[in-house]
């Protein structure tokens, strides 16, 4: 029976261990790690509800220049962000929204199968320990801080500080552009419509978790550069998209067509020096 207590005792301990590394921002609040975009938010802003969200991928990021708007809306921007992300979020309580949502929508933020950073929290099962989830960032620091006092050194590790999420400068050439959409038609724009069901249901989901919240939800159909015309898909995966909003009576924001060329740094990405706070500007009277 003393064997048993033991063994049971060493369970409940690591058990509330791993709970508390959850659910305690342990990698987001430490500089010893490589955060990933929810972690660098998070960092930013630490407290416990975020009144106001702008949330969508990589092209949100590049777009909306949090510092720069009067609005006062948090940039949500994840680098492979989808739709199913944010109501995973919602669902799990990794964020609390307070008064307003708004959605930065393209064909990327609604594909099922787009492959999402695994590090994100949101992905961890109940049932994984949280440092076999992240040991792809615990066991180098272990290791490598071992063998560094093995050799008399500091065992503590470099601080990676600081951490800004990935931005654009500048513009790709015209040829790569051009390759760059090659690869899209090949890979993306072809894809039928049943590629974008779960992340459609998930937009209803967050409509209806909004409703009974009473959070203002929004959104908004991201830029895309005029070099180059919108593939037919984009028009489809819209049109599947909007219906839902009419549906709810969401507010949509069109700005697909909002800016020239010169302020892209690619199809969707704008150049952070000029097209950046052109969007800014543009958006943040809406906001």
């Amino acid at each position: 029976m003393k064997k048993i207590a033991v063994i049971l005792a060493v369970v409940f301990m690591i058990t509330v261990c791993d709970l508390s590394l959850t659910h305690n921002n342990f990698i987001a609040d430490s500089d010893y790690f490589v955060k990933n975009d929810f972690e660098i938010t998070q960092n930013h802003h630490p407290e416990k509800v975020w009144d106001k969200v702008f949330f969508g991928n990589s092209v949100v990021i590049s777009s909306y220049i949090e510092e720069q708007s009067s609005s006062e809306y948090i940039n949500l921007g994840l680098d492979y962000g989808v739709v199913t992300d944010l109501w995973e979020m919602l669902q799990k309580r990794y964020i609390n929204i307070g008064s307003n949502l708004v959605i930065g929508l393209n064909y990327l933020t609604l594909y099922d199968e787009f492959e999402t950073n695994p590090t994100y929290i949101w992905h961890k099962d109940v049932y994984v320990p949280y440092a076999y989830f992240e040991r792809d960032r615990f066991y180098p620091l272990i290791t490598d801080g071992f063998d560094r006092l093995l050799h008399g050194q500091n065992p503590l590790p470099y601080k990676y500080l600081p951490q800004e999420k990935n931005v654009y400068h500048g513009a790709v050439s015209d040829s790569a552009l051009a390759r760059t959409m090659e690869n899209y038609e090949k890979e993306f724009f072809n894809l039928p419509d049943e590629k974008f069901k779960k992340n459609i249901d998930a937009l209803e989901n967050i409509i209806n978790y909004c409703n009974e919240n009473d959070i203002r939800i929004r959104a908004i159909w991201m830029p895309w550069n005029p070099k180059y015309e919108k593939p037919e898909l984009l028009r489809r995966v819209r049109a599947m998209t909007d219906a839902v909003f009419e549906q709810y009576d969401v507010e949509v924001h069109d700005m697909e067509d909002a800016l020239e060329a010169e302020h892209f740094y690619d199809t969707g990405h704008l150049n952070y020096d000029v097209g950046s706070p052109r969007f800014t500007e543009l958006i943040d009277e809406w906001l």
